[in-house]
């Protein structure tokens, strides 16, 4: 919440709407600022939000800010006095100031929330109403003081806060490279006793809207809880500003430490991108250093092969040379970087395709052969996804009756299919087609059209149907009731 202090003057009017509050706050060296939970999952003081977070006014339409109000609280069902002195909904008062100052109205929403707790309760006093944003509100001064009261009322609330963004944080920071609280990307400062490095616009200006890392908390949870997105298992996501690229798995973000690392498990072309704020709500899981089939030596002389999360160990110099490696592949590594590595099955001079081969029979069925098993390819769409130009090799009939046969070669996790005759759009995860609710959900995931892939029925009807993907966001935190009690 942002205060002056009381002996700034200030006028009425466009000056007054602009004028940059006097911050006066006691700081402290708890160490318990931030609690373990929240940095485990995923808060950084240095990040808070992307500047798209503020400023993307497409995230939302009016259509989706009423159902979401209606879904919440008062806001959804009563009438308010915009500055025109028309009576309007809330809605309709935030959507037009998201649209005068290109304000993404999910910011607004939060920041409502955040100051006032508004949008969730059921029935909101004049006080929480006429001082929503918690804007121009006085440390030491009533609040019936002439000085604050162009300020006062919900839409004024709404239309100061959201200038206040636009217009002075934004034009400061894009003027002269910091606020003018001394906020700044890169620049080193002390909140509440507690080093901060804001990483980007958006984190600057929300420190200088609310100079304490408490508020800027309650405001990253409430994101979190309403907006931040729920991924499928298997997705692999990039970061919009970062371009950091990360495999979500079990509930957690893994990061490539290289773009050959995610080539070697996805197609690039594929990866989803999101906002990185969407993927603080995600706690780091141990990076991905290799790319999937490296040969690594560790610092105690062994050599092991990459199989996807497990490393499998080469038994002898004879079983290398056996399944065809050479010295110039092997990475040399610590034991500590294949901790995470579960032990697969041991490589010997008797493994066969270790690192996976297309195979054809004398009937013509084509098969996916990986040392000592073997998945029969049943349709060209698998075919043509992830073996299209490869020379399958033939194999006789003996030689195929030394793999065992396991379930067919299955799309893989990410993967967008349809079917031909169906509009359903599915995604594939852990084995599961699951179907997404709609076009707004498939594109606010960060999905591409581009990328679906149209299959035979026969394929999809193969496949077990899971549940549909909606906009759920991050996993579930307690809801905030926190009005401010200074006001």
């Amino acid at each position: 919440m942002k205060r002056f202090s009381s002996t700034l003057a200030v006028s009425l009017g466009l000056l007054a709407m602009i004028s940059q509050p006097l911050v006066v706050f006691a700081q402290t060296t708890s160490t318990d600022l931030i609690p373990a939970e929240d940095t485990a999952n995923g808060f950084n003081p240095n990040a808070i939000l992307d500047d798209r977070d503020i400023f993307e006014l497409g995230s939302m339409d009016l259509a989706g800010l009423r159902v979401f109000l209606n879904q919440h609280g008062a806001l959804g069902r009563i009438q308010i006095m915009d500055i025109d002195g028309i009576e309007k909904s809330p809605a309709d008062i935030i959507w037009r100031v998201s649209t005068s100052y290109k304000m993404n109205p999910k910011y607004l929403l939060v920041l409502l929330q955040k100051e006032q707790s508004l949008v969730v309760d059921e029935s909101p006093s004049q006080r929480q109403l006429d001082w929503a944003t918690g804007f121009g509100v006085c440390d030491s001064c009533a609040k019936d003081d002439p000085r604050i009261q162009a300020y006062k009322g919900f839409a004024n609330q709404i239309e100061y806060a959201a200038k206040q963004h636009r217009e002075r944080y934004l034009f400061q920071l894009l003027r002269n490279g910091t606020t003018i609280s001394g906020y700044a990307p890169g620049k080193l400062t002390v909140v509440d006793g507690h080093p901060i490095r804001p990483a980007n616009n958006a984190t600057a200006m929300l420190y200088t809207y609310t100079p304490h890392i408490h508020g800027n908390l309650n405001l990253w949870r409430i994101w979190r809880r309403w907006f931040s997105l729920n991924f499928p298992d298997g997705t692999i996501a990039q970061g919009k500003s970062s371009q950091e690229i990360y495999l979500i798995r079990f509930g957690q973000k893994r990061l490539f430490k290289s773009k050959l690392a995610a080539a070697s498990m996805v197609d690039l072309s594929k990866v989803v991108q999101v906002e990185d704020s969407q993927l603080t709500a995600y706690p780091d899981g141990k990076a991905i250093a290799f790319p999937n089939y490296s040969i690594i030596e560790t610092t105690s002389g062994k050599q092991y092969l990459l199989d996807g999360s497990s490393k499998r160990l080469i038994m002898n110099a004879a079983a290398f040379r056996r399944l065809g490696f050479v010295q110039d592949d092997i990475i040399e590594a610590e034991d500590e970087e294949l901790a995470d590595y579960t032990d697969g099955r041991d490589l010997t001079s008797a493994s066969q395709f270790p690192t996976g081969q297309l195979a054809k029979g004398p009937d013509g069925k084509l098969w996916y052969a990986e040392d000592g098993i073997k998945r029969e390819i049943q349709h060209v769409a698998i075919l043509n996804l992830y073996f299209k130009g490869l020379k399958a090799k033939t194999l006789t009939d003996k030689q195929l009756a030394t793999f065992k046969t396991i379930e067919p070669y299955r799309l893989r996790d990410g993967e967008l299919v349809k079917g031909e005759k169906g509009t359903t759009v599915y995604v594939v995860e852990n084995t599961v087609l699951r179907p997404i609710s709609s076009g707004d959900v498939f594109e606010q995931l960060g999905w591409q059209w581009r990328n679906v892939i149209n299959v035979p029925d026969a394929l999809i009807t193969s496949y077990e149907v899971g549940a549909t993907v909606e906009l759920q966001t991050g996993p579930a935190v307690t809801e905030i009731h926190e009005v401010a009690s200074e006001i």
